[in-house]
């Protein structure tokens, strides 16, 4: 992880360490869920304004259970934003982990199939 020093206190690069942070979460899944996990992309963003500016991440395309997508804009993938996430973790490198940790599944969770209630019920709403 790159960080510098800025009055007297390394900076995080919440990026990378978002990015770092799911890879070390899908080399953790089982078998089976690692390998969807792989086919869908995911995307660092920094929020803007609008509807993202509060999100913490969000799944976007047709899941498995979908099927293949018809057009271009149907093709799944997630997007974690790194800024909302840091927020979220009062910019605690720990808290910063779990909270990519968190909604990370939960967004794998929509790919796979998932609904709210079965995302909550795992413990990952």
């Amino acid at each position: 992880m790159r960080s510098c020093i800025a009055h007297g206190k390394p900076m995080i690069d919440w990026e990378e360490l978002a990015q770092s942070q799911v890879v070390k979460i899908q080399n953790e899944l089982p078998e089976s869920i690692r390998s969807c996990a792989m086919e869908v992309p995911v995307f660092l963003d920094w929020a803007r304004n609008g509807r993202a500016s509060r999100w913490l991440g969000v799944f976007e395309g047709c899941s498995l259970m979908a099927g293949l997508p018809a057009v271009p804009d149907e093709l799944p993938r997630i997007t974690l934003f790194i800024d909302n996430l840091a927020k979220a973790a009062n910019y605690q490198r720990a808290a910063y982990l779990q909270e990519v940790r968190t909604t990370y599944l939960h967004e794998l969770g929509h790919y796979l199939g998932w609904d709210e209630r079965q995302i909550a019920k795992l413990g990952l709403a």
